[in-house]
């Protein structure tokens, strides 16, 4: 089967138009993907919601027509309420949007709070720091105990000597992902896979795409976990399975 455009592939499905092909593999896709699944009928909830606007239509002239009929308070009393009663369910349809947008299970973030996992370095075999250490078992006990910051500046000294190795530049990126710094992790996992023998590449790959989601760069996420994808790493299934939801 050709490609398919995932997002386009739903909306003919909510509206009918579908081919049987392009139906029956949606519809296994459904079942494999609970956060498929959750899109599609968030989505039809959507469209059910916004439907109703034609009943909302029909509903305001017919509380017009019974206005004119009215007098005085009492027909005060009932543009009050029609007022009320339109207002209301177009507050909830705008909340409705809001939140589908804001929150549906295709977004960056929601996408990547559900694939992001802290790094756990092979070396974080100490969680104090002592002053027997070297600069790279500092960095490594610190980076163990969660203290980011102190991690960074060790790696950065290691860094500044030129004599820094793949696994620094690579501790460097993960412990800067930690504090949400990514466009500074994002050039560290560059410079690892850049330099092409080392065995951290998969896991710089990976990072890296994760901080082109995370700052909203669709465009090279979608790329880089399509690369990933095309590989043998081991992340290539989920990097698949992100590809597709961030086209």
């Amino acid at each position: 089967m050709k490609t398919i455009n995932i997002n386009n592939t739903i909306e003919n499905y909510l509206s009918g138009i579908t081919g049987k092909a392009e139906e029956a593999w949606l519809k296994e896709e459904i079942q494999k993907d609970p956060a498929l699944a959750r899109e599609v009928n968030l989505r039809r909830r959507t469209d059910e919601m916004l439907a109703d606007r034609n009943i909302i239509d029909l509903r305001t002239k017919l509380g017009a027509i019974e206005m004119k009929k009215r007098y005085g308070g009492t027909m005060r009393r009932t543009a009050i309420r029609a007022a009320s009663y339109a207002a209301a369910v177009l507050m909830a349809l705008l909340i409705s949007s809001a939140l589908y947008f804001a929150f549906r299970p295709g977004s960056n973030e929601t996408l990547f709070n559900k694939y992001y996992a802290r790094y756990e370095s092979p070396g974080a075999v100490r969680s104090v720091v002592s002053s027997g250490n070297t600069m790279m078992d500092n960095a490594i006990a610190s980076y163990s105990a969660k203290e980011y910051d102190k991690a960074i500046e060790y790696l950065q000294q290691v860094i500044s000597t030129g004599q820094a190795d793949m696994e620094t530049v690579f501790m460097h990126g993960v412990a800067n992902m930690e504090i949400s710094n990514y466009p500074t992790a994002s050039g560290s996992f560059t410079k690892v896979i850049e330099n092409n023998d080392n065995l951290y590449l998969e896991d710089a790959a990976w990072y890296l795409g994760l901080c082109y989601m995370k700052t909203g760069d669709t465009e090279k996420a979608v790329k880089q976990f399509s690369a990933i994808a095309a590989s043998k790493s081991r992340y290539s299934k989920e990097a698949a399975k992100l590809a597709r939801r961030l086209k």
